[in-house]
């Protein structure tokens, strides 16, 4: 069943997309099919669908796109929190790249079900230094927790921050520009007084300006907030 499984994921295989992607995840050994997206999300809805959690004995790490669909198919899953949050908990050290990471967390539909348990299993995360542990909790709460009773907090830890990788910084820049739809004025407030490096505030600032979900008025009002780089 498993090669069969494989077969049928490798005949989704598109050769000018495998190189596209290659391109996008440079330094990542994990051989890259080139399925895309959404073709990775239904076949991940099919295997839950059909599977539950057993799916994922059905999924090796020989390829991203099955690492990528076992975050996936955890993400489908409707058990309840205990079980759920001991895959995500398993799964998490196995993300090698930002396209892993992030078609995970947005697929974690627990955190739909059972907001407030989400949100305390991410608070380890948001303190740890490992570049993909942080981003996994920040992506997580930008995808899922932007508005109150959580975006107060949020504010906080993206601010506090402990990771230094790049990776870490871009989900923070990323997170401040999703805040800034749901948040406009309080994002301003942070902005002016953040303790962010330059570059993780600039670069928030301009994804402000990229999103077409922030009114003109903000976007303008952020760019007045840019730090000049020497």
């Amino acid at each position: 069943m498993q090669q069969a499984f494989k077969k049928r994921l490798l005949s989704l295989a598109d050769a000018q997309y495998q190189q596209f992607s290659a391109k996008l995840l440079p330094g990542i050994s994990t051989p890259i099919l080139g399925v895309r997206l959404p073709a990775l999300r239904s076949l991940a809805k099919e295997l839950a669908r059909k599977h539950g959690a057993q799916a994922l004995a059905l999924l090796t790490e020989d390829t991203l796109e099955e690492l990528m669909l076992q975050g996936m198919v955890i993400g489908e899953l409707k058990d309840g929190p205990e079980s759920v949050f001991a895959l995500i908990k398993q799964f998490v050290p196995k993300i090698n790249c930002w396209s892993v990471c992030d078609s995970f967390c947005t697929s974690l539909k627990i955190a739909r079900r059972f907001p407030q348990e989400t949100w305390a299993l991410l608070a380890p995360y948001f303190k740890d230094t490992r570049e993909y542990y942080f981003r996994f909790a920040a992506v997580t709460a930008l995808a899922h927790f932007t508005k109150e009773p959580y975006a107060k907090e949020l504010f906080t830890l993206l601010n506090n921050c402990p990771a230094k990788g790049f990776y870490a910084k871009m989900a923070v820049a990323w997170a401040v520009s999703v805040l800034c739809v749901h948040q406009p004025q309080q994002t301003l407030a942070f902005l002016k007084q953040d303790k962010l490096d330059d570059f993780t505030h600039n670069k928030a600032i301009q994804k402000i300006g990229e999103s077409f979900r922030v009114p003109a008025d903000i976007k303008a009002a952020a760019k007045a907030l840019k730090r000049p780089l020497n």
